[in-house]
């Protein structure tokens, strides 16, 4: 049908009488910008003649019934000003005219996209048989439906508050949290930053839109737990949705979610399924459940061990919670759902799967690859990302800019990340510096023997399998064997000690022997296998072994001139005093907990005080662990494992992270970083990477490098892969090739 649009000026907009159903709330205060509800990595920055709104300056789609309903026109590229138009029929029609603001966007004409039937219809891009444009078309629906709930069908895009339609769903203030979540027992006072107070309302809104899945990717320390347990308990007071819940999250924040949750929902039941008293309730639960109770609690909160083994008690203690459906099932730290194929993936997926929401916290949303990242997206809407397509894998790991955009798309409506940069002007800056070191006399011989061991190897292969060379005479080794040698030259890099090359095998023997009668390993252990035992440990396991039953001092011990031994030990003895006298407090992390012991010794002939958290920390000690670390100044540096110690918890206490060994995944390194840099913090945070020139340490940052751009171009704004500075990816195989070509 033909439309006519004629444009109005300031004074007319301004008193344009609207129809029943296009009244705009008048505000007392400014709200914050409505921009958090989308995934939107790119602002928009509005001119000097515009009014402060700015453009979301992103593709939308429309339903059928809604094409007919409303039209956009787009000014000339480049023009700044807000031009406003009454659109009419040029029948007689006796209904009010629907008013339109019209905003460049400063994108092409192509970058507007339609979705389900409309591009079909149009010839839009999205194949039929293209998995990612089938998700982006019922992407597109529910996009559509989510803007119509906010801004109304006749205004395609708003970023304020102001213009939301009053048939909009209630937008939730401070007023609401402070009755929901405020306890006279108490003199905790509930406030909410702008910012998170957006995000609770983003989650409501994807509750009562009743979409079943969403992703508060906010970067770390930004409060995603204090958003979700205020979510949760809006859900009963305004809502009148006490669920029940189930929250999964690693082991070390049991106890900080069961904190959060008493602290900021009084009302509520909750269950700590987990450990000891897991047993108990098990069977009290299973007998409620059996006879078709209530369940006894508003939350239940449990670790994803829970839902790794096949058998054993975790298998009984599962069916358990398939006894309730549940209101929001929800995942700290999702990232471990990033395999689809794995065996926690799938038993978390059969609980979760009738519950009325999945929503999943990370700060890291993608870690490693496109692949990774929908197997999340699959987990919070399978009914939108289901797929058992072989080559998904292939086509979502090709780094393609063409992919990348679509899947920013497909996010849109699910996904809010807010970076600390955008929302945090006060937040203290965080300072990245790579500290290159360079291998003491004997690591360097020591490292350099280890690449002559792998050359004598593959040239071993290529002898006995000469048709299996390549153009450079080079047999690749099994990818077990690979595997190793990789792995050996990683431990040499951070220190020799980590391998068995000080104590010889006539050392073993003699280590053996003195140890045997003592019963060490169990007086039926005969001396051949605790031989054999003592052949299998590196040089700092058996000097440990000397120490725990010697005491120190014990002939064949070693001395500090031995701990000292590596790059990175030597620079620490350099770098801690110095951080120590002015007065900073550290963390360091490790991949290894062998490291951290070999790190407790540095730390001991440097003298300065210390604790420590790793994966043998007990559950219920780390959050008082944490606490006390915090709290108690005298205490210089935290030792951590960056598995255990690198997710979720608050050490605002320390102003200094040092990565001592960084991971492939650079994204589990950004966590162990904002384990000090988030909210409270006051003091700038400077990060501390150390890499051992000369090494695979530099292959590995490399490749961290490259998988940050990735992040950043699904993620964030940019959306250049082809970085001439950056390294290309390389596999381990392909490092140690590198090696044989020297």
């Amino acid at each position: 049908m033909k439309r006519v649009f004629d444009w109005i000026s300031d004074d007319e907009w301004e008193n344009h009488r609207f129809g029943t159903s296009r009244v705009f709330k008048k505000l007392d205060c400014p709200r914050p910008p409505i921009e958090s509800f989308a995934y939107q990595p790119g602002k928009c920055k509005p001119s000097e003649e515009q009014t402060g709104v700015c453009s979301a300056g992103r593709a939308f789609n429309l339903e059928e019934e809604e094409e007919e309903e409303a039209a956009v026109v787009r000014p000339a590229q480049g023009g700044g000003r807000v031009r406003r138009f009454v659109v009419d029929e040029d029948s007689d029609v006796e209904v009010l005219p629907e008013v339109v603001e019209i905003r460049s966007t400063g994108e092409d004409d192509e970058d507007f996209t339609f979705g389900g039937d409309e591009a079909e219809e149009e010839g839009g891009e999205w194949e039929g048989e293209d998995l990612v444009g089938k998700a982006l078309q019922k992407c597109g629906k529910i996009s559509a439906a989510l803007r119509q709930e906010l801004y109304g069908s006749s205004v395609s895009s708003c970023e304020r508050y102001a213009e939301v339609d009053a048939s909009a769903a209630r937008i939730v203030t401070q007023g609401d949290i402070d009755a929901a979540c405020t306890c006279l027992a108490t003199d905790f006072e509930p406030v909410l930053k702008p910012y998170q107070l957006v995000g609770v309302n983003f989650l409501l809104l994807l509750y009562r839109k009743r979409i079943g899945g969403a992703i508060l990717a906010d970067e770390m320390g930004l409060g995603k737990t204090v958003q979700a347990v205020t979510y949760l308990n809006l859900l009963k007071h305004l809502d009148n949705d006490p669920g029940p819940h189930l929250i999964v999250c690693p082991a070390s924040l049991l106890e900080n979610w069961e904190r959060e949750l008493k602290k900021w929902c009084p009302s509520f039941s909750i269950i700590l399924f987990h450990g000891a008293g897991r047993t108990a309730y098990s069977k009290e639960l299973n007998s409620l459940g059996k006879a078709g109770l209530s369940p006894p609690f508003n939350v239940l909160v449990t670790c994803y061990s829970l839902f790794e083994r096949r058998i054993g008690p975790q298998k009984d203690d599962r069916k358990v919670l398939k006894h309730w459906q549940w209101g929001c099932v929800l995942m700290d730290e999702a990232h471990a759902l990033k395999d689809k194929s794995s065996y926690r993936w799938k038993s978390l997926m059969s609980i979760a799967k009738t519950a009325r929401q999945r929503l999943m916290l990370t700060g890291t949303p993608l870690q490693n690859d496109l692949y990774e990242l929908w197997s999340l997206l699959e987990f919070m809407m399978p009914d939108i990302f289901a797929n058992d397509d072989a080559d998904l894998k292939k086509r979502l790991n090709a780094e393609d800019n063409d992919l990348i955009a679509r899947i920013k798309s497909i996010m849109g409506p699910f996904v809010l990340r807010r970076l600390k940069s955008d929302v945090m002007q006060q937040l203290s800056p965080k300072i990245q510096q790579v500290e290159y070191v360079y291998m003491v006399a004997d690591q360097s011989e020591c490292y350099n023997e280890a690449i002559c061991e792998y050359r004598a190897a593959t040239q071993a292969r290529a002898n006995k399998f000469p048709s299996g060379t390549t153009n450079n005479n080079i047999a690749p080794l099994p990818n077990r064997q690979i595997s190793n040698y990789f792995m050996q030259f990683r431990k040499i890099a951070n220190h020799p000690l980590l391998l068995r090359r000080v104590y010889k095998d006539e050392d073993v023997v003699r280590v053996a022997k003195k140890l045997y009668p003592r019963g060490v390993f169990g007086f039926e252990c005969s001396l051949e296998k605790v031989i054999k035992e003592i052949m299998n440990y590196n040089d700092y396991e058996i000097h440990q072994l000397l120490i725990s039953y010697g005491g120190i001092g014990v002939e064949g011990a070693l001395s500090d001139i031995h701990v000292l031994g590596s790059a990175k030990c030597q620079a620490l003895t350099k770098l801690l005093p110095s951080l120590k006298m002015n007065g900073h407090r550290v963390l360091i992390f490790s991949q290894w907990t062998s490291m951290l012991d070999i790190l407790e010794w540095t730390l001991d002939v440097i003298g300065v005080t210390y604790s420590r958290l790793d994966g043998s920390t007990q559950v219920s000690e780390r959050q008082s662990l944490v606490d006390t670390f915090n709290n108690d100044p005298s205490i210089f540096a935290c030792l951590l494992s960056t598995r255990a110690g690198g997710q979720g918890l608050n050490l605002i206490g320390a102003d200094t992270v040092i990565i001592h060994d960084m991971d492939f995944n650079p994204q589990i390194d950004r966590q162990a970083e904002d384990r000090c840099h988030r909210i409270g913090q006051r003091k700038p945070v400077t990060i501390y990477r150390l890499v051992t020139k000369g090494t695979v340490d530099e292959n590995i940052y490399e490749i961290a490098k490259r998988k940050l751009v990735l992040d950043a171009a699904v993620l964030e704004s940019a959306t250049d892969l082809g970085n001439e500075n950056v390294a290309p990816e390389k596999t381990m195989g392909e490092i140690l090739s590198a090696l044989l070509l020297v």
